[in-house]
């Protein structure tokens, strides 16, 4: 394979990771840049970058540079790769074909050191993180704890006072179950007020069903296709003109 940048031969050497293992890249001896296999470029250590800068012996005059960078395997033209891992000021060239990745000396050390200082920001974070979970996370812990409980004990207080404000405003309620498998609701409101029933199995499964769609004082209508013998629980709902809501609590009839 002959070098994008110079047209030298390209060399191939063997590397070592950081764990240990072996591949092989392709080195320029003139220019002093490498190719890498897709992936590679991430595994070469910092002091395989160094020692392979050793290999290169530069030459005094200015090389003459290919107009073209063309990837070694494929001969495709190669184009800068972008993103947020390549620093600013390095210049790493891509194959769109084959993945690979060319990078010359000086921006190959460049972009492994940018490599090495991420992962020591990582180390330290780790080191430094878990001593304050030690005290933050039970703290934490325990504020949530104490937030969901007044959150809770808040929400049924609030909705208890809810049901005894719609107690008081609801007089002469009538649920009564009828033959035909049908239901008569009503009742009265001192003052004018829309309404609603939410009837069903449980109050999980409950349906809405508008009463008095309009402000009124008085409240009647009539629930049709309910099943014979079958339990029920409902819960009726009025709005001021305010747009308070109060809802009563549930109850439950059998159809006849």
């Amino acid at each position: 394979m002959l070098c994008p940048a110079c047209g030298n031969i390209l060399q191939k050497l063997s590397v070592t990771t950081k764990q240990g293992g072996r591949f092989e890249v392709d080195h320029c001896g003139r220019c002093g840049g490498t190719w890498f296999d897709p992936y590679e470029i991430n595994r070469i250590p910092y002091h395989e970058v160094m020692a392979l800068s050793q290999l290169t012996v530069l030459p005094k005059k200015n090389i003459n540079q290919n107009a073209k960078q063309l990837c070694p395997q494929d001969h495709l033209e190669l184009f800068p790769l972008t993103g947020d891992a390549v620093p600013k000021g390095v210049k790493l060239l891509s194959c769109k074909k084959c993945l690979g990745i060319w990078a010359t000396q000086k921006d190959l050390w460049e972009f492994k050191k940018h490599q090495d200082e991420i992962v020591s920001a990582y180390d330290l974070a780790d080191k430094f993180f878990p001593n304050l979970s030690v005290v933050f996370v039970p703290a934490l812990t325990l504020i949530l704890l104490l937030f969901t409980t007044f959150t809770t004990i808040t929400g049924l207080q609030n909705q208890k006072e809810n049901r005894v404000a719609a107690r008081e405003m609801i007089s002469g309620l009538s649920v009564a179950p009828m033959k035909g498998n049908t239901l008569a609701v009503s009742f009265k409101t001192a003052q004018p007020m829309t309404s609603v029933i939410y009837l069903g199995d449980s109050e999980l499964t409950m349906t809405r069903i508008p009463i008095s769609e309009k402000p009124a004082t008085v409240h009647t209508t009539i629930v049709r296709g309910l099943v014979n013998g079958k339990s029920y629980t409902y819960q009726i709902e009025i709005r001021d003109e305010s747009g308070n809501n109060y809802r009563s609590e549930a109850e439950v009839f059998i159809t006849r």
